[in-house]
């Protein structure tokens, strides 16, 4: 072993700068050795926590299926089920008993169908997990608020409808998004009724969400969109174009073409974009008109309205433009000429060819 006192002395003879450098060396030996340890508490506690996971999920698994057939058609609950019950209340103390409950019912409600899935959310609410996740929306914090919705709505659990509807409106995206789904999953093509009062915004994967849940539900009896067309909050006018393209509601035509004027652009090129898809012919006249006001986005949107539906009557309009400075305009103008009046397509093509648009004329005879 090395004497204290030859230590002491040899780092006394050594430079500044070495002293320096054994000082962080050490500090830094030290510091790496407590992250070592930290990491491997860590890793242990985690394992533990593991197997404490998987332990008691697997046992709540044998406690959800013998409760699920002590009696399937009971309509009460009888001592088998009241004991386990009982059993399972005693252990949802912590946190994470309840946390690893909850995703045990989930993943057994997923294996499961029909009646059982009914008695499954009638199982959470009888241990009272349903007013926990209504004590979640009074929570500060908006993911605790998040997480309480979406139990709510996993689990049926119709009675939140009044505590929700609190939240449409909610600052945060995720809160706005868990009570939009939580409507629609539990009330169908009704829970719409929450854009009613929506003054908050609804991004397009919210829309897209909406509409995917949406399409999840059997039964059609959708409500009417047009007071939705109306809506002061624009959100709402793209998501009711987005359900009239769904669904095909041309019962919408005369909203949909008063729509046209709309100050937000956005929706003034879905509303085009919707005329299209329902083929409502009545729009070519007024897109005609108002087109000199239109952006060239819009114009250009207008051109392939007619492309789909135009007629000899649209056109003088569409001989003006076999020659406009937009290109996309300019091709579509050409093709809409080439199918509502060919003869006339080719009287002009070696006019139109001479402007510099052989290659587009060329491409355009060859386009079936």
């Amino acid at each position: 072993m090395v004497p204290p006192q030859f230590i002491d002395s040899f780092f006394k003879d050594l430079p500044s700068i070495a002293k320096i450098i054994w000082i962080l060396a050490t500090v830094f030996f030290f510091v790496l050795l407590s992250l070592i340890l930290f990491l491997k508490v860590v890793r242990f506690r985690l394992r533990k926590k593991e197997a404490f996971v998987k332990n008691q999920s697997e046992q709540y698994e044998i406690y959800i299926v013998d409760y699920l057939y002590a009696c399937e058609d009971c309509k009460e609950l009888n001592n088998t089920q009241e004991k386990l019950i009982s059993q399972i209340k005693l252990s949802l103390t912590t946190s994470i008993n309840r946390k690893t409950f909850v995703n045990t019912l989930l993943k057994l409600k997923g294996e499961v169908s029909g009646n059982m899935i009914d008695i499954i959310n009638q199982l959470y609410k009888k241990l009272e997990l349903d007013a926990r996740a209504l004590s979640k929306l009074k929570s500060s914090k908006w993911h605790i608020v998040a997480i309480g919705i979406r139990d709510l709505r996993r689990f049926k659990v119709l009675e939140g409808q009044k505590e929700v509807a609190k939240y449409i409106n909610h600052p945060k995206t995720e809160v706005r998004r868990q009570a939009y789904l939580y409507f629609i999953n539990l009330f169908g093509f009704k829970g719409l009724d929450f854009l009613d009062n929506l003054k908050s915004s609804i991004s397009v994967w919210d829309r897209i969400g909406i509409l995917d849940a949406l399409q999840e539900i059997k039964s059609q009896n959708i409500p009417d969109a047009r007071k939705w067309l109306t809506s002061k909050n624009d959100y709402v006018v793209l998501l009711a174009l987005e359900l009239i393209r769904a669904y095909n509601l041309r019962e919408t035509q005369e909203e949909l073409l008063q729509l046209i004027q709309h100050e937000n652009k956005e929706i003034r090129l879905t509303t085009i974009h919707v005329l299209n898809y329902l083929y409502i012919t009545e729009a070519k006249e007024l897109l005609i008109n108002t087109y000199e006001n239109l952006t060239e986005e819009e114009q250009i949107v207008v051109f392939e309205l007619l492309e789909n539906m135009g007629t000899k009557e649209e056109e003088p309009f569409v001989l003006k433009h076999v020659t406009s400075e937009v290109f996309e305009i300019k091709v579509l103008a050409l093709k809409i000429l080439k199918q509502i009046d060919s003869p006339k397509f080719v009287g002009i093509k070696n006019e139109i060819s001479k402007l510099g648009n052989f290659k587009v004329i060329d491409f355009l005879e060859k386009t079936p």
